[in-house]
């Protein structure tokens, strides 16, 4: 399966089984509260096939993005007591919430499944941030930040962690960002300004994790698989220099200008040497490795699982929530906005990673869409919801031709932030 194909195949079984789920949502509660539903579709435009229930089509429909319900009487009442306009405030209120709430609840027990089957991560995600390297040049170096400081606090967070660090470096590109350091006995105040790199105008400070000089992946083709090194071995010496972590290694490596080294490594307790001719990259000489990092697996018991699941979800509504008031504050750029074409990119790359993987993104895109369903933009849930909330203040309902409008401007509201949403990702890949 070649990348577009996988892209396409994998946003497809994403977006549907999230829209569905949404629907369902709807479609439940109406059935509950005896309102008529006249289709439930798996997809939109003609009819494939299906079958007919009472008065409601289940029906799959020709486009497969996503699927639809359609309520009796949810644009224009006849009086009949089982359309949607007929009924009640609260009940209207209820269909229309029930949408989001059933992404929370996907997201909540999807992502419970995938902590008791057991979800790996670097293991230095979750331990405080003790500076490993800091690139020289780098926003962190001109903050006066150093190798072996650790942060006690950034951005209002106490006791960072290095995946609370990565967030708010990452959102915080060109913005002032205060921090905190603790240097042997010494608490020190400075300022970092995160230099916004890379196709989604991401913050950069050039603060590194500790690592050590241990070969993690072999670049295929590169002089240290043609050298005859292995995953896990232990670089210990260059040109009999002692090797301190993998920073140091990696400045040797490029201090001797593509001369050719004798490495010293330890493997499986046995010292070994090799000679490597390391080739230029850019404006460093590199031998072709990526480091070991150790992960951790994080697995628990149901009861465990389903707390640890309300806890990331509730980080990432927190993010969430934090990345948008950057947005309209200016404070960071629309380029981390992810669109279709970045959804199906990263649907495929979790997928290949395998079904763990896959399942964890699709617990996170689904808190996502019901987020985004909540926020009160005319034509999605959270508009309709916010107009019932209006005329449940007001005493009254909202004229028709009020209504229209609002429709109106929220239909082009929508179309208008589709295709800015779809221009920046294709302006993010020329």
């Amino acid at each position: 399966m070649n990348a577009l194909v996988s892209n396409i195949f994998w946003f497809l079984v994403l977006l549907t089984v999230l829209v569905v789920a949404h629907e369902f949502g709807h479609f439940a509660t109406a059935k509950a509260l005896k309102i008529g539903v006249e289709v439930f579709s798996i997809g939109f435009g003609p009819r494939i096939l299906g079958f007919k229930r009472r008065e409601t089509d289940y029906r799959v429909s020709i486009v497969p993005l996503g699927g639809y319900v359609k309520l009796m009487g949810e644009e224009k009442s006849s009086g009949d007591p089982r359309e949607f306009l007929s009924r009640p405030k609260w009940q209207k209120l209820l269909v229309l919430i029930m949408g989001p709430v059933m992404n929370i609840i996907v997201a909540v027990g999807v992502l419970t499944g995938v902590y008791m089957a057991g979800l790996k991560e670097p293991a230095f995600y979750s331990q405080p941030v003790v500076v490993g390297w800091v690139e020289p040049g780098s926003p962190a170096a001109q903050a006066g930040i150093m190798k072996g400081d650790r942060i006690i606090k950034i951005d209002n967070e106490e006791n960072p962690t290095w995946r609370d660090l990565r967030v708010i470096i990452s959102t915080s590109g060109g913005d002032k960002t205060e921090v905190v350091l603790r240097r042997g006995d010494k608490e020190i105040r400075t300022t970092i300004v995160p230099e916004k790199v890379g196709r989604y105008s991401l913050g950069y400070s050039g603060i590194y994790v500790p690592t050590e000089a241990i070969i993690g992946v072999l670049l295929p083709g590169k002089p240290a698989q043609k050298a005859g090194l292995k995953p896990m071995d232990r670089i210990i010496k260059v040109n009999g220099e002692k090797v301190k972590d993998f920073y140091n290694l990696r400045d040797l490596i490029s201090e001797n200008r593509g001369k050719e080294l004798e490495l010293t490594i330890e493997r499986k307790g046995r010292i070994l040497k090799f000679r490597v001719k390391p080739e230029k990259e850019g404006d460093r000489w590199l031998i072709g490795f990526l480091p070991y990092q150790p992960t951790s697996k994080k697995k628990y018991p149901i009861i465990k699982a389903v707390g640890a699941s309300f806890r990331e979800n509730l980080y990432y509504t927190t993010m969430t929530f934090d990345v948008l008031a950057k947005l309209i504050a200016g404070k960071l750029s629309p380029k981390t906005l992810s669109g279709p074409l970045d959804i199906a990119q990263f649907s495929s790359a979790t997928a290949a990673a395998g079904v763990i993987p896959f399942l964890a993104f699709l617990a996170f895109v689904s808190l996502q869409l019901a987020i985004i369903n909540l926020v009160p933009i005319p034509g999605l849930d959270g508009g309709q919801i916010f107009i019932l909330l209006i005329e449940a203040g007001i005493g009254r309902d909202l004229s028709d031709k009020a209504k229209d409008w609002i429709l109106k401007f929220g239909f082009a509201f929508i179309i208008l932030l589709s295709v800015f949403v779809l221009l920046n990702d294709i302006l993010k890949r020329i």
